[in-house]
């Protein structure tokens, strides 16, 4: 698509949607076996050397501060660091614990480039989770560094113990040294074993605690992103619809209007000759009566981009296929790959359609593509519906606040509405990729 006006850089619009846990075909949590144990002692190694690393970074940051950029750039790596940990920690979690755990919701700065950068790195420094991520990744690992390592020590007591009381009985040293009879020893070495085998075994059920304490999101930040979402999804539905009144507004007065405006006129023409000059009457009956026809046809443009009978009729696949095959009659070859096996509600397939039906038009007028690809695909493990629109035109594709621009914008703020996700994916030399999520809950 060209870099024309109505398009901006991909902005997120608002927080990000929590990760929902599904009940079908998840796997049980389990705080033991083998596998809590083995990742409670890989912990403990890794950590007593990673313990000191982001350490020092924010050492090195502190001391920095006289400087500016040496503690702006400490701390930037600290806040990538900390989030790329974070990712790792729930995934170790999901792996190790099988918990799914949800994830808490993460605002998105609506800025747009540099600005966008730095607002996000605030955004992320001054959120509740970052610094949650934070304890739990320290708090958890120098549990599992202690942990280990009282496992370890109480490991080499069990098995030295009665080697160094059965080397002291038999030698010909003082008695004094003979302060730990053999049969002590041998039940203190017992006594060890069984308590660092009960550490290695019990031990990892407090990992689990600290992941489910520190890793999930609190009823009060969810409830906050659900006010959040359903002040966004207001605000797009109200200026969705303003957006949507001015566009029939311009297409009645650009194109209806004056066709019906020029059959009048014929009309009249027509009636003050249809006594003195019936021939030249009759021809202008013919010329009004196609316009006539013309300004049906464009009237039923009009109707067909307010609410398409055919997606009410037939369903999203069908409305698809004939917004796949107006963009192909009009030069550029289009597939279409269609995955749903049920019928959606009524708002999420219209949100759904004019996706489809405004990227294609903004790729058939400016991108000077020669493929496009259109993909719906219903994930109904997560209830929502992926829609994704790719050319491979021009890019430079862009959604901008120029109220007369409204091609990108409105369908941003028309899935916006739905409680969805809109984003644009469009380098400067191509190709674009329009992609929308719809939550597809009735």
């Amino acid at each position: 698509m060209a870099a024309i006006a109505d398009m901006d850089a991909v902005t997120d619009p608002g927080p990000a949607v929590p990760h929902e846990p599904t009940a079908a075909g998840s796997p049980e949590p389990r705080a033991l076996g083998l596998a809590p144990s083995a990742s409670m002692i890989t912990g403990g190694a890794l950590g007593s050397v990673w313990v000191w690393i982001p350490l020092a970074i924010v050492v090195i940051g502190i001391s920095s501060i006289p400087s500016i950029i040496g503690f702006v750039v400490a701390g930037v790596v600290f806040i990538y660091l900390m989030r790329g940990i974070e990712q790792v920690e729930r995934v170790r979690s999901e792996a190790v614990f099988g918990m799914d755990i949800g994830i808490p919701p993460r605002r998105l700065s609506p800025h747009t480039g540099f600005q966008r950068w730095a607002h996000q790195l605030w955004l992320d420094l001054s959120s509740t989770r970052f610094w949650k991520a934070v304890a739990h990744h320290y708090l958890r690992m120098i549990y599992d560094i202690l942990v280990t390592g009282l496992a370890l020590a109480l490991l080499v007591f069990a098995f030295l113990a009665p080697a160094a009381a059965i080397a002291i009985g038999n030698s010909d040293a003082d008695a004094g040294l003979t302060f730990l009879p053999t049969p002590l020893a041998w039940l203190l070495a017992v006594v060890a074993l069984a308590a660092a085998i009960a550490l290695l075994v019990f031990a990892p059920a407090l990992d689990a605690t600290i992941d489910r304490w520190l890793l999930s999101p609190s009823p009060t930040a969810a409830l906050q992103h659900q006010v959040s979402a359903l002040a966004d999804a207001r605000q797009g539905a109200v200026t969705s619809a303003q957006t949507e009144r001015h566009r029939i507004e311009r297409d009645l007065h650009d194109s209806v209007q004056p066709r019906l405006v020029s059959l009048a006129m014929t009309i009249g023409l027509a009636q003050t000759k249809l006594d003195t000059d019936p021939p030249a009457a009759k021809a202008l009956i013919a010329e009004a009566h196609d316009d006539a026809k013309s300004a049906l046809v464009e009237l039923r443009n009009v109707v067909r981009g307010i609410a398409p009978t055919i997606l009410s009729d037939r369903g999203l696949d069908a409305a698809l296929s004939a917004v796949v095959q107006r963009a192909t009659n009009a030069g550029v070859p289009t597939t279409l790959s269609v995955h749903l096996p049920r019928r959606l509600p009524d708002e999420v397939e219209a949100c759904a359609y004019f996706v489809v039906a405004e990227a294609l038009t903004n790729v058939t007028r400016h991108a000077g593509a020669s493929h496009a690809a259109v993909t719906v695909r219903l994930d109904e493990s997560a209830n929502r519906l992926y829609v994704t629109v790719f050319d491979d035109g021009r890019g430079g594709a862009w959604i901008t606040d120029d109220e007369n621009a409204t091609g990108l914008r409105g369908l941003d703020e028309r899935v916006r509405a739905a409680r969805g996700t809109f984003s644009v994916a469009s380098p400067v030399t191509g190709p674009t990729i329009v992609t929308a999520v719809l939550p597809c809950a009735s």
